[in-house]
């Protein structure tokens, strides 16, 4: 699996799990917004983890004071990034890993975990990036 795809993997999966719930359709809005959500706490995290590196509290204040408008832009186009890559995908997706054996599942489940679970791990950093604290 390429990289890239572990992302198309995880809505997949997200979507698979959602359809159990709601009435399937083309597109899981829920598996698109967890999707984004994980996108968009990693790069927050690394960003966040630059800010805390390099810059001192007065520093990030006004680094972030400037930032926050592209934040929100930079987290809408994510959304409708995904949404547009997402549409009309998911039988696809079923065709190419519906055939998965057990083990793959399982490992590639583990995979999506910690890729769902990691960023949150880290939302300390992210407080104290937008509560410019030390």
């Amino acid at each position: 699996m390429k990289f890239f795809d572990i992302y198309s993997y995880m809505y997949y999966r997200l979507a698979t799990w959602y359809f159990k719930f709601e009435k399937k359709g083309k597109i899981s809005y829920g598996a698109t917004i967890l999707v984004s959500l994980s996108q968009v706490l990693i790069l927050t995290d690394i960003f966040g983890l630059l800010l805390l590196k390099f810059y001192e509290q007065s520093d990030r204040q006004v680094l972030m004071n400037g930032f926050k408008p592209f934040y929100i832009v930079f987290i809408l186009i994510i959304a409708f990034a995904n949404d547009f890559r997402y549409k009309n995908k998911y039988d696809g997706y079923k065709e190419k890993w519906e055939s998965q054996s057990k083990k793959e599942k399982n490992i590639y489940g583990f995979v999506l975990l910690i890729l769902l679970i990691f960023p949150l791990a880290f939302a300390p950093i992210i407080l104290n990036v937008f509560k410019y604290s030390n």
